[in-house]
C-alpha cells in the first residue's frame, strides 16, 4: 500500500476495512487508553472498521480507527488525548478521499489546539477520573489528606490477618472473577440497585482480564474479603471492578482493596491509575482528579454543519445531562456564597438540579399516564 502524501512532513496510510498488525502496539503506545486498545475494542464490532495512519519519518503520529455510515464517519478509538491538528488532518483527508461525509465524529477525546481549518464543535459529555502516580508508594501517601491517611491505617489495623495478592490475568480462574462480581451485586442488592454486571458483561470482561488483566486479591485468615479487576495498558492502569464481601462492611474493605491496588501499580512502574467516570465525590480522597472528555464535530462546511441541527442539538442535550450529573454528584448546584452571622463565607448549595430531575420524572410520568389512557381510548382492531 502506498501511502498519500497530503504535506510535506506527514504521510498518511489508509487501510480499507482492515486493521493492520501494528496497530495493536502503536495504539497502546500513542494513547495508552483502555478504550483506545484492540483487547477493549474487540469486545464490539469491528468488521466493518478500517484504519488511518499519519507517519512521520520518524513515529506514527496518529492511528485512528473508524466505521463509515452513510454522510458520517466515527472514530472508534476514545478516551484519548489527540491532537487538533491530528484531528482535523484526518477530517480533510477523508472528506476529499469521501466527499460525500458531511461530518466526523470523535467521542470522549481530551483534544487540543483545535484549528479552524473547519467548522467544528465540542460537547462535553464524558470524564476520565485519574490519580497521577508519584515515584513512590511514600509520596502517595503523603499527598493524600490525613482524615484518608488515618482512616486506611484504621482499616488495615481492624482487618487481622489481611494479605493482598496481584495475579496476573491470564493466571486467574473464571470461578475468582465470578466470586468478586458476586460481591458486587451483593453490595449493590443491599441498595436496590441492579449491577450492570450480567452475564455477557462477565464474559466479556473475562476476555478482557485474559489479555491485559491484573486482579487485585485481598484475603484474611485465606479467606477471600475483596478483590479489584484492573487491566494494563501501557503506562496506565484502568480499575474496572472492585468489591468486597459484604461480611466485611464495617472493615473499609473496599476502600482498603484499592488503595493496595494503588500501591502496587506504583511498584510496578505505572504513571496513571484510572478509577472510570462517575462518583467522584467517593474518588477525590485517594487523590483522583476528574479530566474532561468531549465529543468533537468536525464538518466538511458550514452549510452543513447548519443542516446537522438535529444532531448538534443532541448532543447539547447530552452535555446539560452530563453537567446535571456532576452538579448532583457534587451536591451543591448552582453555588450560593452568602456570609454567615460570624463574617465568615458560607457556601450553600440550591435545591434546583434535584428539583429539575424530579420535574423530569413528573413529566415522564404523566405522558405514560396520557399514553396508556389514549391506547386505551382506541377502537378495537
Amino acid at each position: 500500500m502506498k501511502p498519500d502524501e497530503t504535506d510535506t512532513a506527514v504521510h498518511i496510510e489508509w487501510h480499507d476495512g482492515q486493521i493492520p498488525a501494528f496497530a495493536e502496539e502503536v495504539l497502546d503506545t500513542l494513547y495508552g487508553s483502555l478504550y483506545s486498545s484492540l483487547p477493549q475494542l474487540a469486545l464490539g464490532d469491528l468488521h466493518h472498521a478500517s484504519t488511518y495512519v499519519a507517519r512521520t519519518d520518524e513515529r506514527v503520529q496518529a492511528l485512528f480507527l473508524y466505521a463509515l455510515d452513510g454522510a458520517a464517519a466515527r472514530v472508534i478509538n476514545e478516551s484519548m488525548a489527540i491532537d487538533g491538528r491530528d484531528a482535523h488532518r484526518f477530517a480533510d483527508a477523508l472528506f476529499h478521499r469521501f466527499p460525500g461525509v458531511m461530518r466526523v465524529d470523535f467521542h470522549a477525546v481530551a483534544c487540543t489546539g483545535v484549528p479552524a481549518s473547519r467548522p467544528a464543535r465540542r460537547f462535553l459529555l464524558d470524564e476520565d477520573i485519574v490519580i497521577d502516580l508519584p515515584a513512590s508508594e511514600a509520596d502517595y501517601l503523603a499527598s493524600l489528606g490525613k482524615a484518608t491517611r488515618k482512616a486506611l491505617r484504621q482499616h488495615a489495623a481492624r482487618a487481622d490477618g489481611l494479605v493482598h495478592r496481584v495475579l496476573a490475568g491470564y493466571d486467574v480462574h473464571a470461578e475468582l472473577v465470578q466470586r468478586i462480581v458476586a460481591f458486587n451485586h451483593a453490595r449493590l442488592a443491599a441498595k436496590r440497585r441492579h449491577s450492570a454486571l450480567d452475564p455477557n458483561a462477565v464474559r466479556q470482561l473475562l476476555k478482557l482480564l485474559r489479555a491485559r488483566g491484573l486482579v487485585g486479591v485481598l484475603e484474611m485468615s485465606g479467606r477471600l474479603c475483596a478483590g479489584t479487576l484492573a487491566c494494563r495498558i501501557g503506562d496506565d492502569i484502568y480499575s474496572l471492578v472492585t468489591a468486597h464481601d459484604p461480611a466485611f462492611n464495617t472493615l473499609g474493605l473496599g476502600n482498603l482493596s484499592r488503595h493496595l491496588m494503588i500501591g502496587a501499580a506504583i511498584r510496578a512502574g505505572a504513571r496513571r491509575f484510572h478509577l472510570l467516570g462517575g462518583n467522584f465525590s467517593s474518588k477525590r480522597g485517594c487523590g483522583a482528579k476528574r479530566k474532561a472528555l468531549h465529543h468533537l464535530v468536525i464538518y466538511q462546511n458550514r452549510w452543513q454543519m447548519y443542516a446537522d441541527l438535529h444532531h448538534r442539538v443532541s448532543l447539547a442535550l447530552r452535555e446539560q445531562r452530563y453537567r446535571l450529573g456532576i452538579w448532583l454528584d457534587a451536591g451543591t448546584s448552582p453555588v450560593d456564597k452568602r456570609v454567615g452571622s460570624r463574617g465568615r463565607t458560607q457556601v450553600v448549595g440550591t435545591i434546583l438540579p434535584k428539583t429539575i430531575v424530579m420535574l423530569g420524572r413528573l413529566l415522564r410520568a404523566i405522558r405514560r399516564i396520557r399514553w396508556r389512557r389514549w391506547r386505551g381510548s382506541e377502537p378495537a382492531a
